[in-house]
């Protein structure tokens, strides 16, 4: 007589939905919980200390009549890294870094390599923009792509390009004149005539841009000094505004018309709080286009690097100078900082960025958005910057800072060490994906040959084909420690060894041999299943143990993401998703299998549950993995296993319900998230923001072209892809008629001629439903995550080695 759980499980489509918001609600619980909590906090606590101590001395005008904030003066570099610094090269920046903060630089915007101009503008907007090419440039070599465009040399008084009419003479006039009263003492109203050539690629590049939104914050937030104190008519205090000096510095405070409002010739000796400097690019002749004067954007026959950075240093100590010259009487000390914005070349790499001043102790940099020490993203400077001003941001984001007594060279050969640790990654990640991809079509055909009796039954090859499909399965089983070797790797210090690609190399093979032969230990090595079920049991614990950590593995791994492409900084990433997904089920199925061998039918139900949910906070947590898409398609996956081991039929409307149900969920948790601070949300609260903002749809359509991108640039992946689609459309109607087809179906008349064909592991019912609730997940993250189609894609190649690896356990029954 059947229980009343069983029962349960037996009523209709409703119970699935119940079961659905159940799993949901638990959930949500979890990824709230106190440790998300705890991170906010934590966050926000960070932040508010940051910006307690940055702007003490503004504290201390307002409340002691102490003295008024100083200066901060930002000079950009575009092109500069942390190992271009030396003690004897570059003794002025070597003494910014010694006496203040560091970090590594993301610059990346739209496309590959960041030109000095696009970084710039990004800069100035606290948001990736790309500037375009002046018509002068693509005039000059409209072939030749890779060069950087021009950049434009404001022009003052309305008195520029007289040639091009008197209309437009008299229009840049009257912007001059509605700008003239705003300007500070010793800056004048300028325009970058053409901005609209500048801005161009941004229309419909799926970004927000704000132009200028840096200057105009500052200028928008009032006195520097609180009206009423001692402080507030001295003439130590400085005014709210920026100062913009040389062309790149234009390029990041102008509005959307091309206006500069404060364009000098030396913002240092402006009234401005804020001074924006350029001091030219470091690069090679082949990227940087059109000589500037005064400004190194073109690069000599004769260029050598070390010459080149030394002449910015000494340009950067001689600005440094007129500084402390300029400072006013009882200012406090200014902040000084430098930034790489932008590449030297058509190979992107991470910059540097130094500050230096009240506020930043010697130490490291990092921001709410990447969670990593000695890691900053270019788009985090703006409102990082109007934190150090004490200045209310539209991101509420800040630098927070980690300080540490090491030495300044060894904190730049740690900084360099993980440049490094980039660049290579960056360099070798195409290799790794297309080794990959030769193994995955390899062992497909060798499987596609294996399952067919036929073949290696002709000839007397019978004899052999249980020995063969052994021998595969061993092959199997070391290819399926590759990935998550790709990510161990990133334990050992490969990019210190004198070769980096093969330090990287030889980690990822030892690493991987670990997992292997942990793989073989008893009592889990002595059978197929054993092994298989350990191997992705520690796949689980590993991906966890990182996400729980930081995600220190999921960084600069060949199968994670990479700080140079900027991404994602923290969280689980795709191609870890997929592998997480394959592991979680896999090992779910070999799990419960073992336990109903053993006649523990609760456990059968309540294990995959408990293990399951678990996985779902692991990757929902928006602390944790902070994977929207992926977390739906763990709990799709998870709510077809349980649904199957209760002996639920699927239908096509309980799918859908399985599916709306996960996403309902997830958009719940996004929603709590946003309503944490701006600065402590995750991917989740993010994604909201865009919902209400009306900017989702504009991103998904980035999203999409992303993913597009990812088959033009791997075409390995191009056949793959189209191929999963296939398998996952024919998946969707096996899983609605499993485990019976009618046979008087279209359906039935076509499955029924393979039936008994399937690899023997399948006729444990339990592996079956393990690689179908993997397959629904692999399914469900090819829609709904961003770059989807690289998660089926590295499912299918951890996925298929599991498979043939258990199917080596029935070798002898499959070849009789």
């Amino acid at each position: 007589m059947p229980t009343h759980s069983s029962l349960l499980f037996r009523l209709p489509a409703l119970r699935i939905l119940m079961l659905g918001l159940l799993v949901g609600l638990l959930t949500a619980g979890l990824g709230l919980g106190p440790a998300s909590a705890s991170a906010s906090t934590d966050s926000t606590a960070s932040t508010d200390d940051s910006a307690a101590n940055v702007s003490a001395s503004s504290a201390q005008a307002a409340d002691t009549g102490g003295p008024a904030a100083g200066q901060t003066v930002v000079f950009g570099i575009p092109g500069l890294t942390i190992d271009d610094i030396d003690p004897e090269r570059t003794p002025n920046l070597y003494r910014l870094l010694s006496e203040g903060a560091a970090a590594n630089l993301n610059v990346r915007t739209i496309g590959a390599a960041t030109c000095p101009a696009s970084g710039w503008l990004s800069f100035g907007a606290g948001a990736r923009a790309q500037a375009g090419p002046s018509p002068a440039a693509e005039d000059a070599d409209p072939d030749d792509s890779a060069r950087c465009p021009t950049m434009i040399t404001p022009t003052t008084d309305g008195s520029a390009d007289a040639e091009d009419g008197a209309a437009s003479a008299k229009d840049a006039e009257n912007s001059d004149e509605a700008h003239a009263d705003e300007s500070a003492a010793g800056a004048t109203t300028a325009r970058i005539e053409g901005f609209d050539a500048v801005t161009e690629p941004n229309i419909g590049s799926g970004y927000t841009v704000d132009y200028g939104m840096l200057a105009r914050t500052v200028a928008g937030a009032g006195q520097a000094v609180p009206a009423g104190t001692d402080a507030a008519g001295d003439d130590s205090a400085y005014e709210p505004c920026v100062a913009a000096e040389g062309p790149g510095a234009a390029y990041a405070t102008a509005d959307d018309d091309g206006v500069v409002t404060n364009f000098t010739e030396d913002a240092t000796a402006t009234d401005c709080r804020l001074g924006i400097v350029d001091l030219g690019a470091i690069g090679i002749r082949s990227w940087l286009f059109d000589p500037i004067p005064n400004y190194s954007y073109t690069v000599p026959p004769d260029f050598d690097r070390d010459t080149r950075v030394a002449e910015a240093d000494r340009r950067l100590g001689a600005r440094l100078q007129e500084v402390r010259e300029n400072a006013k009487d009882g200012a406090a000390d200014p902040t000084i900082i430098v930034a790489g914005l932008g590449d030297s070349s058509g190979l992107p790499q991470l910059r540097a960025f130094i500050a230096a001043g009240p506020g930043f102790e010697p130490g490291s940099l990092s921001s709410a958005t990447t969670r990593t020490p000695g890691l900053l993203q270019i788009t985090d400077l703006a409102p990082g910057i109007l934190d150090v001003l004490d200045v209310d941001s539209p991101r509420a984001v800040g630098f927070d800072s980690t300080p540490t007594d090491d030495d300044p060279q060894q904190r730049i050969d740690d900084l360099v060490a993980e440049a490094q640790k980039s660049t290579t990654i960056h360099q070798n990640l195409s290799t790794f994906s297309i080794t990959l991809d030769i193994i995955f079509y390899v062992l497909f055909i060798a499987c596609a040959v294996l399952l067919n009796r036929s073949i290696l039954g002709r000839r007397g090859g019978a004899t052999r084909a249980a020995h063969v499909h052994r021998f595969l399965g061993w092959v199997s089983l070391a290819v399926a420690s590759l990935p998550m070797g790709a990510f161990l790797a990133g334990l050992v210090p490969w990019s210190r060894t004198a070769d980096p690609g093969l330090g990287l190399f030889l980690s990822v093979l030892g690493t991987a041999a670990v997992l292997f032969v942990l793989a073989l230990i008893p009592p889990w090595g002595r059978t197929w299943r054993g092994r298989i079920g350990a191997l992705a049991g520690a796949n689980l614990l590993i991906l966890a143990a990182d996400l729980a950590t930081g995600s220190h593995l999921q960084a600069n791994s060949l199968l994670g993401y990479n700080p140079i492409v900027g991404g994602r900084y923290y969280g689980l990433g795709n191609q870890g998703a997929a592998i997480f997904i394959v592991s979680l089920f896999i090992f779910l199925g070999v799990v419960v299998s073992w336990l109903r061998a053993r006649g523990r039918r609760k456990a059968v139900i309540i294990v995959p549950l408990v293990i399951g949910l678990a996985a779902v906070f692991v990757s929902g947590n928006p602390s944790w993995g902070a994977k929207f898409g992926g977390t739906i398609a763990i709990l799709a996956g998870l709510m077809v296993l349980v649904a199957l081991l209760t002996k639920i039929r699927l239908t096509l409307l309980r799918l859908a319900l399985i599916g709306l149900t996960s996403l309902a969920i997830l958009i719940g948790i996004a929603f709590l998230d946003w309503l944490r601070p701006a600065g402590a949300r995750s991917h989740f609260g993010t994604f909201f923001d865009q919902i209400v903002t009306g900017e989702a749809l504009q991103v998904i359509g980035r999203k999409l072209g992303a993913n597009l991108h990812i088959i033009q640039i791997n075409p390995a992946l191009a056949i793959v892809t189209p191929l999963a689609v296939i398998a996952i459309l024919i998946f969707l109607r096996y899983l609605l008629h499993f485990p019976r087809v009618h046979a008087g179906s279209r359906t039935g008349r076509l499955v029924n001629k393979w039936r008994g064909r399937l690899p023997q592991l399948f006729a444990d019912s339990d592996l079956h439903y393990g690689f179908l609730a993997a397959a629904t997940g692999l399914g469900v993250g090819l829609v709904l995550t961003d770059s989807g189609v690289a998660v089926p894609s590295t499912g299918a190649m951890v996925l298929l080695p599991f498979l043939l690896a258990l199917s080596a356990e029935h070798a002898e029954e499959a070849h009789r």
